[in-house]
């Protein structure tokens, strides 16, 4: 991780810019950011915290706590104190944004009873709107400095997952696997835990799954589930002993000033079946095949159709993307600040591509009673096609 991990005053100046140029646009007068990763994003830190974003004008960061460390981290001009919400209205008043006609909110993600305090009792005139759909569309195009951090947590990704050859035995619990991964990427500063926003969805620092583990599906809204420690968290690397001639599935990311990366790798201690590597073939061809399609313009839901279409070609349909009701409807996601960011190349979805976006397309196939096999790499959408970011080889490594 850099040493310094503040995000710099001219891109956090953009930024704001940006988003209040949409603001305007949809006839926002002022937008109120509570979120974790959209104040990351706007403030440059996270504090429990109120950032008030007029559509014209200096935003203003309104910190319950932590206020000093608020000041030295970020690079906004006009931070405040906030005693408690009962101070709010007065401020408000202060700054003539009491009575604006046009509230935005984070509608996916505000507690109701947030929401009813700020639309009842702060706002009651304002009409609410949802801002969520502007910041994440804002989020998915990254600056050169947040492909740099994403560069870096790529370059963690690869250091852990270089190490599992030389850890990886017959008889050791995933657990103890990812323990070994996971501590590698402690050490280069990773915080232990991955952003999601959706509701309910919660990850660690990704999944290590073995054998028929990886067939496993989850709660989550990913193709692979893993049993999990136990029932209160019924996913990701769990007490099972990784056996031999199995497939291990070792999806994790790095993790870089607030970003971070996504890579899949498969290894076997022992040989891989003959079927399982056929189709581990496939998924490489399917993700090379995709990597070169990854361009300005393209369909999100025509990539995810292609890759349907390709798989069912192969006879492998059932496997891909989950099995039976639990498969899943996409084959890659945005990610940056959160792993569950814009674009989705998902089923139906009629977004496209720009330059600047950052794509982790992860085909897999799932077999109940043996396990996963898949690949996932993160992309930087260019001008002239798709850059690979995660570095890794794409094969199956044999321990």
């Amino acid at each position: 991780m850099s040493a310094d991990a503040r995000v710099p005053a001219a891109e956090a100046r953009d930024r704001i810019r940006r988003f209040q140029e949409r603001l305007r646009h949809e006839g926002v007068e002022l937008a109120l950011v509570r979120q974790n990763a959209d104040l990351a994003y706007l403030a440059g830190t996270v504090q429990d915290a109120h950032l008030l974003v007029p559509a014209r004008g200096t935003p203003l960061f309104l910190v319950r706590r932590c206020l000093d460390r608020a000041r030295r981290e970020s690079p906004l001009e006009r931070i405040a104190p906030l005693a408690g919400l009962s101070r709010l209205p007065g401020i408000l008043r202060n700054e003539g944004w009491d009575d604006v006609r046009t509230l935005g909110l984070e509608m996916d993600v505000l507690p109701a009873r947030l929401y009813l305090h700020y639309s009842r009792e702060v706002w009651p005139e304002a009409e609410v709107r949802d801002v969520t759909p502007l910041l994440r569309e804002l989020r998915a195009v990254k600056s050169p400095w947040e492909v740099d951090c994403i560069r870096g947590a790529a370059a963690q990704a690869a250091e852990a997952v270089a190490a599992v050859p030389g850890v990886l035995r017959p008889g050791m619990t995933e657990l103890e696997l990812a323990a070994e991964v996971e501590a590698r990427l402690r050490r280069r500063g990773h915080p232990g835990f991955f952003r999601m926003r959706g509701w309910n969805q919660e990850i660690g620092m990704g999944q290590i799954l073995s054998g028929p583990a990886g067939a496993v599906p989850a709660w989550t809204q990913t193709p692979a589930g893993g049993e999990g420690p136990g029932p209160a968290f019924g996913q990701g690397a769990s007490f099972r002993r990784i056996g031999r001639n199995e497939p291990v599935s070792v999806d994790i990311g790095g993790w870089d000033r607030g970003y971070l990366c996504d890579q899949t790798r498969m290894f076997v201690a022992g040989r891989l079946p003959r079927d399982l590597r056929a189709a581990f073939e496939a998924v490489r061809r399917l993700l090379e095949d995709l990597a070169a399609r990854l361009r300005p313009g393209a369909v999100c839901g025509d990539l995810y159709r292609l890759a349907v279409e390709t798989m069912e070609a192969a006879g492998l349909g059932d496997h891909f993307m989950g099995s039976g009701a639990e498969r899943v409807p996409f084959v890659g996601h945005g990610l940056g600040l959160e792993v569950d960011e814009l674009p989705l190349l998902c089923r139906d979805n009629p977004a496209r591509l720009a330059p600047g976006m950052v794509v982790a397309v992860e085909p897999k196939l799932i077999f109940p009673g043996r396990g996963l096999v898949g690949l996932e790499d993160t992309f930087l959408v260019t001008e002239t096609g798709a850059e690979v970011l995660t570095t890794a080889p794409r094969e199956v490594i044999e321990v």
